[in-house]
């Protein structure tokens, strides 16, 4: 595709600069005077929501997934143009700049803006799957329940997205955008609280790249790469792998990440294009350096864990090396404030996954058994940070609560949702033991609220607020919802 300007540009001024009535160039994904300025910028275009808008008439033979006929790659290719030929690959490519790349930035902008056709009639089918991946991440769940009899557009376009991506692997199609593409949909499974789906697809996702032979641990990959722009972007693709592999296996239970064993080897694959980022001058606005903290924090989450499995499984634990991730972690968490200084905390990927994972830590820190002289110390640290993130947590998104502040959830990373669950699931153990704590009581309404409010774009919340019901007695769950 040529570089045209017009799928890089808003069709209006940013929020901030209509606001301050300053002259806007509408660039994409943030105009040249907030970027210049290091603030958050935001454009108030319509979302793609679950109903979509109404298909134009399409010159293509109408084709069905479930045909008995003869269908092939290019049958696909035209079934999925069908099903998004009503937007433009500018909408698509603003979708991906305005409600993906700000908190989970593993596709190039300029290298997506350079892939999209001008027209679809020109789409190959990567692009094709990468698009319709990317309707179905950006589109807002129905505020009506599900009906299993009449499924909403909202689970129609889920079900037409997986069937498309077990139709390339039944022809033998794997690349880097069919990856992409299965990141996305692996992500919108765990946004909305779709397991074991999400569960099931990481595995699918880390073999089909390891398939590609694009994975860390072969020297072949290194050789494939014919330039830096390529070398980039298997690093990005890897980088939403790696992510979304720690946050499955945090999510899902007791359980190592299956990309474990890989650490050391992927880290030294990573270097030259992350080293750059921990210089001073650098913008941190970058998507390399917001990808680059996400994944450093999801690497700290991914020691914690395996270190706790090896405890729970082999019944020995490495207590230095558990003692300095810790450290790490709160001075990663300190570093990340640092950058983030004013700006809204909640929308910071890494800062989410770097408090989960000293949640995580000091949870089991607090519950590790106690030894006279030899535990005693971990205990009361452990307890006493374990209060201290909790209830840095709930003052963090009780201004959302309160409607003080508005939740852009264009910018909002699904990953809170887990974060604020496991706070409120610690505040209701805590309260079963002494449901008199007005200030836990408290706590635990702002963050139940606050995971109802989210609800109404990650799904994933709903399945939060189950399982803290299954967990908290009557009497108390009668007193959250007082007031």
């Amino acid at each position: 595709m040529t570089n045209d300007h017009h799928v890089s540009i808003a069709k209006k001024a940013c929020t901030r600069c209509s606001t301050q009535k300053r002259r806007c160039d509408r660039a994409l994904p943030g105009c040249g005077l907030c970027t210049r300025l290091h603030q958050s910028c935001i454009y108030d275009l319509p979302r793609i929501s679950s109903s979509g808008p109404t298909p134009s008439p399409s010159p293509r033979p109408e084709i069905s997934l479930l045909s008995s006929g003869a269908f092939t790659a290019s049958h696909l290719n035209d079934a999925i143009i069908q099903r998004i030929g009503h937007y433009t690959p500018g909408d698509i490519f603003s979708a991906y700049c305005l409600e993906i790349e700000p908190w989970f930035p593993i596709i190039s902008v300029s290298r997506l803006r350079d892939r999209l056709p001008l027209t679809w009639n020109e789409a190959p089918l990567g692009i094709s799957l990468l698009c319709v991946s990317i309707v179905l991440l950006t589109t807002t769940p129905p505020t009506s329940p599900e009906d299993e009899n009449d499924p909403s557009e909202f689970k129609s376009r889920y079900l037409f997205a997986k069937t498309c991506i077990a139709s390339t692997e039944g022809f033998g199609i794997n690349s880097c955008l069919t990856i992409q593409s299965r990141i996305l949909v692996t992500l919108f499974e765990v946004a909305h609280g779709l397991y074991p789906a999400a569960f099931i697809s990481i595995g699918a996702l880390v073999r089909a790249a390891d398939a590609l032979v694009s994975h860390p641990g072969g020297e072949m990959c290194l050789r494939q790469l014919d330039d830096d722009e390529k070398r980039q972007e298997k690093v990005l693709t890897w980088c939403g792998i790696l992510i979304l592999d720690r946050y499955i296996a945090i999510d899902s239970g007791p359980q190592t990440s299956l990309t474990c064993s890989r650490a050391e080897t992927i880290q030294d694959l990573f270097k030259p294009i992350f080293c750059r980022t921990h210089e001073a001058n650098q913008d941190r606005s970058d998507p390399i350096c917001r990808l680059s903290r996400l994944l450093e924090a999801s690497i700290l989450l991914d020691k914690i864990n395996t270190g706790l499995n090896s405890l729970i499984e082999e019944h020995r634990f490495n207590m230095d090396e558990l003692i300095l991730t810790v450290q790490t972690s709160v001075n990663l968490q300190t570093i990340l404030n640092e950058e983030i200084g004013d700006g809204i905390h909640i929308y910071s990927g890494g800062l989410v996954l770097c408090n989960l994972a000293l949640v995580l830590a000091f949870e089991n820190g607090s519950k590790v058994p106690y030894l006279a002289g030899v535990t005693e110390d971990c205990n009361s640290l452990a307890t006493t940070s374990l209060i201290s993130v909790v209830a840095t947590i709930a003052s963090t998104v009780e201004p959302f609560v309160l409607g003080t502040q508005t939740i852009e959830f264009n910018l909002l990373p699904p990953f809170i949702t887990f974060l604020v669950y496991k706070a409120a699931e610690i505040v209701t153990e805590r309260l079963l033991i002494n449901i008199h704590s007005n200030e836990s009581l408290q706590q635990l309404k702002v963050l139940r609220k606050f995971l109802n409010i989210v609800g109404k774009r990650w799904l994933g919340c709903e399945r939060y607020i189950r399982l803290l019901n299954e967990d908290t007695t009557p009497r108390l769950l009668k007193a959250v919802e007082q007031g």
